[in-house]
């Protein structure tokens, strides 16, 4: 329904405004209407105070639903706060559509990291968060890892270059297909 708007007339008492019944009646129905969509009706169990939308259903849900095509827009200055979370979680969207959060997948503002369970990804970097622990890079089925990097068949700075010593500085493991290979590693001078 419409907001009805009672008829004042010109002037007090000049007999042509709305007479007492019509504009009572009036009134009734704009009060019946703003009852209906709020808490004093029977049903309803929204409650809004302040700046608060509030469920007064335990466990009840708040729904947001725009018509047709429109959105649900949330016109922030800075942020959007949740009052129950983990701390630097990331967000994700889980299979039923609803938002989650985890503390598998963190980001700390102060280093700039991303961490997914042990693994941590920052700047250029991809490491582990415990120390001494395997990092694990598994292609799946027939996958390749692929690697790129300069070639160089000498060992030194330009200009005074050696060719690779007969004895390497170390070595250096990597595991292919569930077999380990070593693979010899000679020192930049």
């Amino acid at each position: 329904m419409a907001k009805q708007t009672v008829n004042l007339g010109s002037s007090a008492n000049d007999g042509t405004g709305d007479p007492l019944r019509t504009a009572f009646d009036k009134i009734n129905d704009n009060f019946d209407e703003l009852y209906l969509y709020s808490t004093a009706a029977t049903g309803n169990n929204i409650t809004i105070t302040g700046n608060t939308i509030a469920s007064d259903n335990t466990n009840g849900n708040i729904i947001l639903d725009p018509n047709g095509t429109g959105n649900v827009v949330l016109a922030t200055a800075a942020s959007l706060r949740f009052t129950d979370h983990t701390d630097n979680a990331i967000l994700y969207v889980d299979a039923n559509g609803d938002v989650q959060q985890s503390g598998n997948l963190v980001y700390n503002t102060t280093t700039g990291k991303a961490t997914i369970d042990d693994v941590v990804i920052g700047g250029q970097t991809i490491g582990t968060e415990v120390s001494n622990q395997d990092l694990i890079i598994d292609p799946s089925g027939t996958g390749l890892i692929d690697y790129q990097t300069t070639i160089q068949s000498t060992v030194g700075s330009a200009g005074g270059a050696s060719a690779v010593p007969a004895s390497p500085n170390t070595y250096f493991q990597i595991k292919v297909n569930g077999t380990s290979y070593v693979v010899p590693a000679f020192a930049v001078s």
